[in-house]
Protein backbone atom coordinates (compact mmCIF):
# COMPACT_ATOMS: atom_id res chain seq x y z
CA UNK A 1 0.00 0.00 0.00
CA UNK A 2 1.28 3.45 -0.90
CA UNK A 3 1.77 5.83 1.97
CA UNK A 4 0.58 9.40 1.96
CA UNK A 5 2.59 11.60 -0.41
CA UNK A 6 4.78 13.61 -0.46
CA UNK A 7 6.94 11.02 1.26
CA UNK A 8 10.54 10.28 2.16
CA UNK A 9 11.38 6.95 0.52
CA UNK A 10 14.39 4.68 0.79
CA UNK A 11 14.68 1.89 -1.73
CA UNK A 12 17.23 -0.77 -2.60
CA UNK A 13 18.09 -1.15 -6.29
CA UNK A 14 19.83 -4.22 -7.67
CA UNK A 15 20.27 -3.62 -11.39
CA UNK A 16 20.99 -6.35 -13.87
CA UNK A 17 23.78 -4.17 -15.25
CA UNK A 18 26.38 -3.28 -12.61
CA UNK A 19 27.30 0.40 -12.25
CA UNK A 20 30.94 1.36 -12.80
CA UNK A 21 31.22 2.44 -9.16
CA UNK A 22 29.87 -0.91 -7.99
CA UNK A 23 32.45 -2.63 -10.18
CA UNK A 24 35.20 -0.77 -8.34
CA UNK A 25 33.76 -1.73 -4.95
CA UNK A 26 33.51 -5.38 -6.00
CA UNK A 27 37.09 -5.36 -7.27
CA UNK A 28 38.15 -3.94 -3.90
CA UNK A 29 36.47 -6.79 -2.04
CA UNK A 30 38.04 -9.32 -4.44
CA UNK A 31 41.45 -7.71 -3.94
CA UNK A 32 41.06 -7.94 -0.16
CA UNK A 33 40.29 -11.64 -0.48
CA UNK A 34 43.25 -12.31 -2.75
CA UNK A 35 46.26 -14.44 -1.77
CA UNK A 36 48.85 -12.66 0.33
CA UNK A 37 46.68 -9.62 1.01
CA UNK A 38 46.48 -8.87 4.73
CA UNK A 39 45.95 -5.10 4.78
CA UNK A 40 42.15 -5.26 5.00
CA UNK A 41 41.49 -8.53 6.80
CA UNK A 42 38.93 -8.39 9.61
CA UNK A 43 39.43 -10.98 12.32
CA UNK A 44 41.99 -13.78 12.31
CA UNK A 45 42.22 -17.41 11.23
CA UNK A 46 38.85 -19.11 10.86
CA UNK A 47 37.17 -15.92 12.06
CA UNK A 48 38.16 -13.86 9.01
CA UNK A 49 35.20 -11.76 7.94
CA UNK A 50 34.41 -10.22 4.59
CA UNK A 51 35.41 -6.54 4.78
CA UNK A 52 32.76 -3.90 4.22
CA UNK A 53 32.92 -0.88 1.90
CA UNK A 54 30.38 1.61 0.57
CA UNK A 55 30.38 4.98 -1.19
CA UNK A 56 27.98 7.91 -0.93
CA UNK A 57 27.67 9.92 -4.12
CA UNK A 58 28.37 13.58 -3.37
CA UNK A 59 28.50 15.15 -6.82
CA UNK A 60 28.70 14.32 -10.54
CA UNK A 61 30.33 16.80 -12.94
CA UNK A 62 29.79 16.23 -16.66
CA UNK A 63 31.15 19.55 -17.88
CA UNK A 64 33.88 17.90 -19.96
CA UNK A 65 32.81 16.15 -23.20
CA UNK A 66 35.38 13.39 -22.69
CA UNK A 67 35.28 12.85 -18.91
CA UNK A 68 32.88 12.32 -16.03
CA UNK A 69 34.06 13.57 -12.62
CA UNK A 70 32.53 11.83 -9.60
CA UNK A 71 32.95 12.95 -5.99
CA UNK A 72 32.40 10.25 -3.36
CA UNK A 73 32.47 9.74 0.38
CA UNK A 74 33.97 6.23 0.64
CA UNK A 75 34.09 4.39 3.95
CA UNK A 76 35.11 0.91 4.96
CA UNK A 77 36.65 -1.39 7.49
CA UNK A 78 40.29 -0.99 8.46
CA UNK A 79 42.60 -1.13 5.42
CA UNK A 80 39.83 -1.25 2.82
CA UNK A 81 40.37 2.37 1.79
CA UNK A 82 43.97 1.55 0.87
CA UNK A 83 42.69 -1.40 -1.14
CA UNK A 84 40.22 0.86 -2.95
CA UNK A 85 42.95 3.28 -4.02
CA UNK A 86 45.09 0.33 -5.13
CA UNK A 87 42.26 -0.85 -7.37
CA UNK A 88 41.87 2.66 -8.80
CA UNK A 89 45.59 2.79 -9.66
CA UNK A 90 45.14 -0.39 -11.71
CA UNK A 91 42.16 0.92 -13.69
CA UNK A 92 43.01 1.93 -17.23
CA UNK A 93 42.00 5.49 -18.13
CA UNK A 94 40.88 6.32 -14.58
CA UNK A 95 42.43 9.12 -12.54
CA UNK A 96 41.68 10.05 -8.92
CA UNK A 97 42.55 12.40 -6.09
CA UNK A 98 42.02 11.80 -2.37
CA UNK A 99 40.70 15.12 -1.13
CA UNK A 100 40.26 14.27 2.56
CA UNK A 101 41.10 11.16 4.56
CA UNK A 102 40.50 9.72 8.01
CA UNK A 103 40.92 6.16 9.24
CA UNK A 104 37.56 4.84 8.09
CA UNK A 105 36.40 7.43 5.56
CA UNK A 106 37.65 9.59 2.70
CA UNK A 107 36.40 12.09 0.16
CA UNK A 108 37.71 11.22 -3.28
CA UNK A 109 37.22 12.55 -6.79
CA UNK A 110 37.44 10.09 -9.69
CA UNK A 111 37.69 10.89 -13.39
CA UNK A 112 36.16 8.31 -15.74
CA UNK A 113 36.26 8.34 -19.54
CA UNK A 114 32.79 9.39 -20.70
CA UNK A 115 30.65 6.45 -21.76
CA UNK A 116 27.27 6.31 -23.55
CA UNK A 117 25.63 6.04 -20.14
CA UNK A 118 26.70 8.25 -17.25
CA UNK A 119 28.05 5.55 -14.93
CA UNK A 120 27.31 2.42 -16.97
CA UNK A 121 23.98 1.92 -15.18
CA UNK A 122 20.94 0.43 -16.83
CA UNK A 123 19.34 3.70 -15.69
CA UNK A 124 20.91 6.46 -13.64
CA UNK A 125 18.67 7.37 -10.66
CA UNK A 126 20.50 10.66 -10.19
CA UNK A 127 19.71 12.03 -13.64
CA UNK A 128 16.59 10.09 -14.62
CA UNK A 129 14.50 9.33 -11.57
CA UNK A 130 10.76 8.94 -12.28
CA UNK A 131 8.70 12.08 -12.82
CA UNK A 132 7.35 13.20 -9.45
CA UNK A 133 10.43 12.15 -7.48
CA UNK A 134 13.82 13.62 -6.58
CA UNK A 135 16.91 11.74 -5.46
CA UNK A 136 18.39 13.19 -2.25
CA UNK A 137 21.26 10.73 -1.93
CA UNK A 138 22.69 7.52 -3.38
CA UNK A 139 24.84 5.04 -1.49
CA UNK A 140 26.69 2.45 -3.56
CA UNK A 141 27.51 -0.97 -2.13
CA UNK A 142 29.14 -3.83 -4.01
CA UNK A 143 25.79 -5.62 -4.46
CA UNK A 144 23.17 -2.85 -4.49
CA UNK A 145 22.41 0.86 -4.46
CA UNK A 146 20.50 2.53 -1.63
CA UNK A 147 18.43 5.45 -2.90
CA UNK A 148 16.92 8.19 -0.74
CA UNK A 149 14.16 10.07 -2.56
CA UNK A 150 11.46 12.65 -2.07
CA UNK A 151 8.37 11.27 -3.78
CA UNK A 152 5.56 13.69 -4.63
CA UNK A 153 3.31 11.45 -6.75
CA UNK A 154 2.11 7.86 -6.13
CA UNK A 155 2.86 6.93 -9.74
CA UNK A 156 6.54 7.75 -9.14
CA UNK A 157 6.65 5.16 -6.36
CA UNK A 158 5.01 2.61 -8.64
CA UNK A 159 7.54 3.42 -11.36
CA UNK A 160 10.43 2.90 -8.92
CA UNK A 161 9.09 -0.56 -8.11
CA UNK A 162 8.61 -1.29 -11.83
CA UNK A 163 12.26 -0.44 -12.42
CA UNK A 164 13.31 -3.00 -9.83
CA UNK A 165 13.56 -0.96 -6.63
CA UNK A 166 12.62 -2.67 -3.39
CA UNK A 167 11.04 -0.16 -1.00
CA UNK A 168 12.76 -0.36 2.39
CA UNK A 169 11.13 2.64 4.07
CA UNK A 170 8.25 4.96 3.15
CA UNK A 171 7.39 7.80 5.55
CA UNK A 172 5.02 10.75 4.96
CA UNK A 173 7.20 13.82 4.62
CA UNK A 174 5.04 15.85 7.01
CA UNK A 175 6.02 13.45 9.80
CA UNK A 176 9.75 13.69 9.16
CA UNK A 177 12.04 15.79 11.29
CA UNK A 178 15.75 15.58 10.59
CA UNK A 179 16.85 18.26 13.03
CA UNK A 180 16.85 18.82 16.74
CA UNK A 181 13.85 20.06 18.67
CA UNK A 182 13.85 23.75 19.55
CA UNK A 183 14.74 22.99 23.17
CA UNK A 184 17.52 20.58 22.21
CA UNK A 185 19.02 23.08 19.77
CA UNK A 186 18.95 25.92 22.31
CA UNK A 187 20.52 23.78 25.05
CA UNK A 188 23.25 22.50 22.71
CA UNK A 189 24.16 25.95 21.38
CA UNK A 190 24.26 27.49 24.86
CA UNK A 191 26.35 24.59 26.16
CA UNK A 192 28.82 25.16 23.34
CA UNK A 193 28.98 28.93 23.84
CA UNK A 194 29.41 28.63 27.62
CA UNK A 195 32.30 26.17 27.28
CA UNK A 196 30.61 22.92 28.32
CA UNK A 197 32.28 21.15 25.37
CA UNK A 198 35.65 22.84 25.86
CA UNK A 199 38.60 20.90 27.26
CA UNK A 200 38.84 21.35 30.13
CA UNK A 201 35.19 22.28 30.64
CA UNK A 202 34.57 25.88 31.63
CA UNK A 203 31.12 25.17 33.04
CA UNK A 204 29.37 22.20 34.67
CA UNK A 205 25.90 20.90 33.92
CA UNK A 206 24.70 22.28 37.25
CA UNK A 207 26.11 25.76 36.54
CA UNK A 208 24.76 25.80 32.99
CA UNK A 209 21.34 24.61 34.14
CA UNK A 210 21.23 27.43 36.67
CA UNK A 211 22.01 30.00 33.96
CA UNK A 212 19.33 28.52 31.69
CA UNK A 213 16.84 28.25 34.57
CA UNK A 214 16.16 24.55 34.13
CA UNK A 215 16.90 21.56 36.33
CA UNK A 216 20.21 19.75 35.94
CA UNK A 217 18.44 16.51 35.04
CA UNK A 218 16.34 18.21 32.34
CA UNK A 219 19.40 19.85 30.79
CA UNK A 220 21.38 16.62 30.87
CA UNK A 221 18.52 14.83 29.06
CA UNK A 222 18.28 17.56 26.42
CA UNK A 223 22.01 17.40 25.73
CA UNK A 224 22.05 13.61 25.65
CA UNK A 225 19.25 13.44 23.08
CA UNK A 226 20.81 16.21 20.99
CA UNK A 227 24.17 14.44 21.01
CA UNK A 228 22.51 11.16 20.03
CA UNK A 229 20.87 12.80 17.01
CA UNK A 230 24.16 14.36 15.91
CA UNK A 231 26.04 11.05 16.22
CA UNK A 232 23.32 9.24 14.26
CA UNK A 233 23.51 11.83 11.49
CA UNK A 234 27.29 11.54 11.34
CA UNK A 235 27.29 7.75 11.10
CA UNK A 236 24.57 7.66 8.44
CA UNK A 237 26.00 10.45 6.26
CA UNK A 238 29.77 10.16 6.77
CA UNK A 239 30.22 6.38 7.18
CA UNK A 240 27.98 4.76 4.58
CA UNK A 241 29.47 1.29 5.08
CA UNK A 242 27.95 1.14 8.57
CA UNK A 243 24.59 2.01 7.03
CA UNK A 244 24.66 -0.70 4.37
CA UNK A 245 25.83 -3.31 6.88
CA UNK A 246 22.49 -2.93 8.66
CA UNK A 247 19.97 -1.63 6.13
CA UNK A 248 18.63 -4.98 4.94
CA UNK A 249 18.62 -6.46 8.43
CA UNK A 250 16.87 -3.47 10.02
CA UNK A 251 15.22 -1.03 7.56
CA UNK A 252 13.91 0.98 10.52
CA UNK A 253 17.43 2.41 10.85
CA UNK A 254 16.67 4.44 7.74
CA UNK A 255 13.72 6.27 9.18
CA UNK A 256 14.49 9.67 10.68
CA UNK A 257 12.84 10.77 13.89
CA UNK A 258 9.17 11.65 13.53
CA UNK A 259 7.48 14.83 14.66
CA UNK A 260 4.89 14.92 17.36
CA UNK A 261 6.29 12.40 19.80
CA UNK A 262 4.92 12.92 23.29
CA UNK A 263 7.39 13.28 26.09
CA UNK A 264 10.37 14.14 23.89
CA UNK A 265 12.36 17.12 25.25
Amino acid sequence: MLSQVPALVFCVYRGAQVCRLQELLRKTIDYCGGPGVTTCQVGAGAELLRPSIAARLLYVNQDRPDLVEVWLRVSGDYGVLDAFTTVLKRESGVAFQVVQRSRYSMVIRILFPREPRCLSCQWCPLTSSPIGSMVRSIVFAPDFMLLELLVAKPQALRELERRGCSIASNVPLENVDYGLTEKQEYALVQAFLEGYYSYPRRVSVKELASRLRVSSSALAELLRKAEQRIVEKYVVEELPHYLVQNVLRSPALLEPRRRGRTGEP
